[in-house]
């Protein structure tokens, strides 16, 4: 979040970081907030996924039912989650936007229902993810675009720059979504075993590892497309830096679609999973490059 604020954001709207937009303070209570609530998300996912998780992982990747009992798991979540929820309220009532508050609250239920129902529903709880995934990137822009209305002398000067800004937050949210989604259908079919187990239907336990693979070569070759497009649109805009900053994750991609192409057991999978991890963190970073085009 501090990337796409420091990097993008700021720099494509010609303002300083935490004066004439978010404070300091009020971009923390941003990123805490965030953090909380996904923190809680983990959590109780852990919980619901305890039986799962004893054949689909390590008891050291699992600590819920063996270092920390359902019950201390169960009083982190409502911890972590709460105070999450205050703080988004709080942000959004310095901001003059105290409806915004149901964004976090929003999110929470989603993690929640995630975690209960969704997860076992073919693609539903994948969409989710993915989708909270995105929202963590626009949520910034959002709250940075409402503090500035708040100023009005500063907001007049920027607005030009708006639809710039809009344009390259949703290039980014929609890396964000693709990959995402990418990782969570990979991810399905390395949990197979357990999710099968188990009875939570997954798209890969209902429909199979075969029918998986071809979903996530469809996501992955849509989202190559797309890294192509996005770099054509950067070169036409004379952004040579990003077009170049964007080759590494074509490369990636293309190594995705190979590896895909190959995989067909748990180990495969895992290492597609951190692959795609790479990736993701890989698009994150290209971020930094904008700051020297502006």
């Amino acid at each position: 979040m501090s990337i796409i604020l420091v990097f993008i954001v700021a720099p494509g709207l010609g303002i300083k970081v935490f004066e004439q937009g978010l404070s300091f303070v009020e971009f923390s209570l941003l990123v805490l907030s965030t953090l909380f609530i996904a923190i809680g998300g983990y959590i109780i996912n852990d919980v619901f996924d305890i039986y799962a998780d004893s054949v689909n992982k390590d008891d050291a990747e699992s600590p819920v039912g063996n270092s920390i009992s359902i019950e201390t798991a169960n009083v982190f979540y409502w911890v972590f989650t709460l105070l999450g929820i205050m703080m988004g309220v709080l942000l959004s009532y310095l901001v003059n936007q105290i409806n915004f508050g149901l964004i976090f609250l929003f999110s929470a239920g989603l993690l929640w229902f995630y975690s209960q129902k969704y997860q076992c529903q073919p693609l539903i709880g994948n969409i989710v993810v993915a989708f909270l995934s995105a929202l963590s990137f626009g949520l910034v822009w959002l709250f940075e675009f409402y503090a500035l209305s708040n100023n009005a002398e500063v907001f007049v000067v920027v607005q030009s720059n708006f639809s710039f800004v809009n344009r390259l937050v949703i290039i980014y949210m929609s890396f964000a979504f693709m990959v995402s989604l990418l990782r969570e259908i990979v991810k399905d079919m390395e949990d197979y075993q357990g999710d099968n187990r188990f009875g939570c239907k997954t798209f890969a336990v209902k429909y199979g590892i075969a029918a998986s693979k071809v979903l996530a070569l469809i996501i992955a070759y849509m989202s190559l497309v797309a890294s192509l497009v996005v770099q054509y649109t950067f070169y036409k805009a004379e952004f040579y830096l990003l077009v170049g900053a964007f080759f590494p994750i074509d490369l990636l991609f293309i190594s995705v679609v190979l590896l895909l192409h190959s995989s067909s057991i748990k180990s495969n999978f895992n290492k597609l999973s951190t692959l795609i991890k790479f990736l993701m963190l890989v698009g994150i970073l290209s971020m930094i490059i904008f700051y020297f085009e502006a």
